[in-house]
């Protein structure tokens, strides 16, 4: 009874602890929330007070808006010097003011340390403008203040090519800045279309009215400016200028060309074997390969190596060869008898297509022969009323014709057309030995 009695009075001082307990916990959650009643009245954040809470609310999310713009122009600002640093041209063509002839920007190109920087720029019409350059002046200042720097500056043109270069050359590298460069053309020979500005938004000036005048946007220094590795700083030999500019581009251009039409004949003297092994299997023998396509193959190397050339095609070593190297002086000596050889070369080509021997032409084909001897006549097979193996037999004939006839027309291409414009690449190159002209006159380039 007594044990009873003390876990009896054991329980109840448990239950009055843990009473204790829980009053505790609610006193302190009553605090806090009447703590946050107290804030919120002090802030007048209450039901009573929807004006407050409202100002209170537009605060806040006008200063968010304030803070999200701040971040989004600095943002800005820094892809804008961003990109000024890295975009080397602004305009990629532009139009003269008064005779509205084109010229296009067609990249800016610098030594490493880009202490010598050029602007390669190229006429749509070489044959409407001056091919020297003393008939020309530049005017140069920056986009929005002159520049801080003047660097001693040129203006070259390669002749009757189309293309000129703007020469930008100093003791430090040239800074990571927009230039605004007016071009000014002293001789008319194009007459007078054009509108009086050159499309740019600053070309509107009295000057452009009353000069045949373009303008462009350029930033010289920039990070993406195309690095001349194996150009000398200072470099004056127009020839090398010019390849490195100009003919080294072009002369890949052609090259990649040259590769890619290798490569499809190669694809149709594997499908000329396939068509003739179909015939062979059939029991029939296959026609007979032209003679300009006999014997021909592609190296390991890719090149072609032709069994017998079409008439008038150019041969000379491209191969290991590169406009560097030159392609005219395994032909001849020096450009002068140029122009001659090319006149010969065409007439040697039109007597040699005379030649029946050498007719570039796929002969019709209108019978082949079994292993027996004996013929088909392919004019009487057709498709329903022939047996099936005459059918396949005609179409394979049909399809080495066609084959053929592709194969002659793209070897033409190559031999002939291909092959010449590396030779008149090359004649552009060493012709600048005495068709370039730079601007002497100090006072031909002004800053401003």
């Amino acid at each position: 009874m007594k044990k009873m009695t003390r876990r009896v009075m054991k329980g109840l001082k448990n239950q009055k602890a843990t009473e204790e307990e829980q009053g505790a916990d609610k006193q302190e959650k009553t605090s806090f929330i009447q703590r946050l009643q107290n804030v919120r009245d002090k802030l007048k954040l209450g039901p009573h007070h929807k004006m407050e809470r409202f100002t209170a609310m537009l605060g806040a999310t006008l200063t968010a808006l304030i803070l999200f713009t701040a971040l989004s122009f600095v943002t800005h600002r820094s892809n804008v010097v961003q990109s000024v640093s890295a975009q080397a041209v602004y305009t990629e063509s532009f139009n003269f003011s008064l005779s509205n002839e084109k010229m296009y920007v067609e990249g800016v190109f610098a030594n490493e340390d880009k202490t010598d920087v050029m602007i390669l720029l190229r006429m749509q019409n070489p044959e409407n403008m001056s091919s020297d350059a003393s008939n020309y002046e530049l005017f140069i200042t920056g986009e929005k203040d002159s520049l801080t720097y003047e660097p001693d500056v040129t203006f070259s043109l390669f002749g009757s090519t189309g293309y000129g270069v703007i020469r930008f050359q100093d003791d430090e590298p040239i800074p990571k800045e927009v230039a605004d460069i007016t071009i000014r053309s002293n001789a008319d020979l194009a007459g007078r279309d054009g509108s009086g500005t050159s499309g740019e938004k600053d070309s509107n000036d009295g000057s452009f009215g009353e000069y045949d005048q373009g303008k462009l946007f350029v930033n010289p220094g920039a990070e993406d400016v195309t690095t001349l590795d194996w150009l000398e700083t200072g470099e004056t030999e127009p020839t090398k200028l010019y390849t490195a500019l100009v003919a080294e581009s072009l002369d890949q251009e052609i090259r990649d060309e040259i590769q890619e039409q290798t490569g499809e004949l190669g694809k149709l003297l594997n499908r000329e074997k396939e068509y003739a092994n179909r015939l062979v299997s059939a029991g029939y023998e296959p026609p007979e390969t032209p003679w300009f396509v006999n014997g021909d193959y592609i190296d390991e190397n890719g090149v072609l190596v032709a069994a017998r050339d079409l008439a008038g095609a150019f041969t000379f070593d491209y191969s290991t060869k590169s406009i560097r190297d030159g392609y005219i002086n395994q032909i001849m000596n020096d450009l002068s008898s140029f122009d001659e050889y090319m006149e010969e070369h065409s007439k040697n080509e039109s007597e040699a297509k005379m030649d029946s021997t050498r007719e570039e032409q796929v002969q019709r084909i209108d019978t082949i022969k079994n292993e027996d001897g004996a013929e088909l006549d392919l004019t009487s097979v057709a498709t329903g009323s022939s047996p099936s193996a005459q059918v396949a037999a005609k179409d394979s004939v049909e399809s080495l014709q066609g084959t053929w006839r592709e194969y002659l027309n793209i070897k033409s291409k190559l031999q002939r057309d291909l092959m010449r414009k590396l030779l008149i690449l090359d004649a552009d190159v060493q012709s600048q030995a005495f068709s370039y002209s730079v601007q002497s006159d100090k006072d031909a380039v002004t800053f401003y």
